[in-house]
């Protein structure tokens, strides 16, 4: 096993990410990923206009915050495993009233059967224990002809990628989100064998694709 799978696996130990890794994360890559956030919120909301939103895994909610500034009619529920990661959204999400934070875990979703709109996750899917229940309750969740992105990086992207995102982000910030996909995510090939194997279990499997979108995997499953 290599030094990346240990590290890789020791992150599943707690699926949660405890206080001091939450404040940090606040701190420093929650930071990183604010402009890719903002962009990938933009887009989200071109493909719902309005509706609920559930982002699975919000972390310090800088995703489910941009998407609720960019359509106030959405409504949006981060869900989160940590508590601390929970506290510091509530926080940062002071004075928008479309945007909730709720603690709980994704293996039982906090919804009604068909009554969501739109589901997203990213950089949550390498810490799930239980992958094929958190795909069977978006499943559930989901509204009739709706569908979910779940994004988790992907540490095989090409040189032509990788300019473009030192273009787009700077080489520092580049290097860092990098070596966070490496740490955080699957190689290409994972997502082809382990990943897909875990979406053949589950509700959606006539129904999802993967592409890879610079550092990202997106996984689009749709009801």
């Amino acid at each position: 096993m290599s030094l990346t799978e240990f590290i890789r696996d020791l992150q599943k130990i707690p699926e949660g990410i405890p206080a001091p890794g939450a404040i940090l994360y606040n701190a420093l890559p929650a930071r990183f990923l604010k402009k890719p956030q903002k962009k990938l919120a933009q887009t989200i909301t071109e493909q719902i206009e309005n509706g609920t939103v559930v982002d699975v895994g919000s972390g310090t909610g800088y995703l489910a915050i941009e998407i609720a500034k960019a359509e106030p009619r959405s409504n949006v529920c981060g869900i989160d495993v940590s508590k601390k990661m929970v506290e510091i959204a509530r926080r940062n999400a002071e004075g928008l009233a479309n945007v909730r934070f709720e603690y709980g875990n994704a293996t039982d979703i906090p919804f009604a059967d068909d009554s969501v709109d739109f589901i997203v996750s990213t950089g949550s899917l390498h810490h799930w224990k239980r992958p094929i229940k958190i795909f069977d309750e978006c499943f559930r969740v989901l509204k009739e002809g709706k569908e979910g992105w779940i994004l988790d990086g992907c540490s095989d992207f090409s040189k032509n990628q990788a300019n473009s995102l030192i273009s787009e982000h700077g080489f520092l910030r580049y290097k860092a989100l990098s070596i966070a996909v490496k740490l955080h995510g699957f190689s290409n090939e994972e997502y082809q064998a382990k990943i897909k194997s875990i979406l053949d279990q589950t509700k959606f499997k006539d129904s999802y694709k993967m592409e890879l979108n610079g550092i990202w995997m997106k996984i689009t499953v749709k009801k």
